[in-house]
């Protein structure tokens, strides 16, 4: 068993630690907002619209194309696909645009398949992510990442990162048909690590993590403020927030 220390909290008797992807240990603001991006540049050649609305679409989505940074209410990298593809067609609907859900998930659909053999260009591990692996792994813990990615995405990431090594199991949001908040996602990932919620913790960047920590019974979510989410905010959500990875000791 090991401890996390975070500033003047600790977490102890745990074996098992669950990682949350993007805007964790890969920055998240480079890897989709290319996406969100790509996925502009379809529906605008679909509807046949205008570029100037370009900007108001990634916007929709939750990039801001004039900073290149995600915008902290989301909803990309905070809720899942089928509520960003949701908000979207309210945003078109707004602008007198009709849609439909299917043709707006094909569209996601295609950029995911275009950006596959390019997605080694855009991922970028965030400071003192790989110091926490080989620290959590030398000190015996289990790890696994649990995302709101597809599973090909991640491993496909993983493997060119070089960090894949460190990892025991990859939960997609392929592996399983509940979202990441219902918990479910993780008490998958524990039967199939044979771990205990008692000795497990997650880590993330968003109150994502953090309901599905509670909705697993986990026995702490630590929420770091590398993503979208700010540093004030994630206080709300969890005793154990951190401004970095680096800020992390394992013991």
């Amino acid at each position: 068993m090991l401890s996390i220390y975070c500033e003047n909290n600790v977490v102890e008797n745990i074996d098992t630690v669950l990682l949350d992807k993007d805007g964790t240990f890969i920055d998240a603001h480079i890897y989709w907002g290319e996406i969100i991006k790509r996925r502009a540049s379809k529906l605008i050649d679909f509807y046949k619209i205008s570029n100037i609305l370009f900007d108001k679409i990634c916007l929709a989505m939750g990039y801001d194309v004039k900073i290149n940074k995600l915008i902290e209410s989301g909803p990309i990298a905070l809720l899942p696909r089928n509520d960003v593809i949701l908000i979207l067609q309210n945003f078109f609907k707004d602008i007198s645009i009709t849609t439909e859900y299917e043709d707006i998930s094909a569209i996601f659909d295609t950029v995911n398949k275009e950006f596959l053999p390019y997605i080694n260009d855009y991922v970028k591990l965030i400071d003192g992510s790989v110091s926490l692996l080989s620290n959590l792994k030398n000190a015996g813990a289990k790890i696994a990442v649990v995302t709101s990615d597809s599973y090909d995405n991640t491993l496909n990431i993983l493997e060119f990162l070089d960090i894949k090594k460190h990892f025991d199991l990859i939960i997609g949001k392929d592996s399983c048909a509940n979202p990441k908040r219902s918990g479910k996602p993780a008490i998958l990932a524990m039967s199939k690590l044979c771990s205990l919620p008692e000795n497990t913790i997650c880590i993330g960047d968003a109150k994502m993590d953090a309901d599905m920590a509670q909705n697993a019974n986990l026995k702490a979510s630590i929420l770091v403020a590398t993503g979208q989410t700010s540093f004030n905010t994630l206080r709300k959500y969890s005793d154990f927030a951190v401004k970095s990875l680096l800020e992390l000791k394992i013991k």
